[in-house]
């Protein structure tokens, strides 16, 4: 087993070596020893198939159905789908978009 660590830290410092001087310190930033260079990528399927995908969607569906409206635009669909999921998660980016909107109306309506 510590022959596969020993081989584990080669391997990463080989990466971490082999990296521009602007990824080394993106990596420093986060910690060296929490960088982990092997770590399996994303499954881009979660996005789509995900709990609060499935959650976000059946809110869009239902702002529709409340606005007797079809869907918008295919680019509009995907700024209100990725803005419920933020709201979902507890995106912060999604949460301040909230409330300005919450802001703006109240602003309107006191003019």
């Amino acid at each position: 087993m510590a022959v596969d660590e020993k081989e584990y830290e080669m391997r990463k410092r080989a990466i971490f070596d082999t990296m521009s001087k602007r990824g080394q310190e993106r990596i420093l930033r986060i910690g060296y020893e929490n960088w982990d260079p092997f770590q399996e990528p994303k499954d881009p399927r979660e996005r789509i198939f995900g709990s609060d995908s499935v959650k976000a969607t059946a809110l869009l569906k239902e702002f529709y159905e409340a606005q007797h409206n079809q869907e918008e635009s295919v680019s509009l669909h995907k700024e209100l789908f990725d803005l419920c999921r933020g709201f979902l998660q507890g995106d912060r980016r999604a949460r301040v978009i909230g409330d300005f909107c919450v802001w703006y109306r109240k602003r309107m309506e006191n003019q």
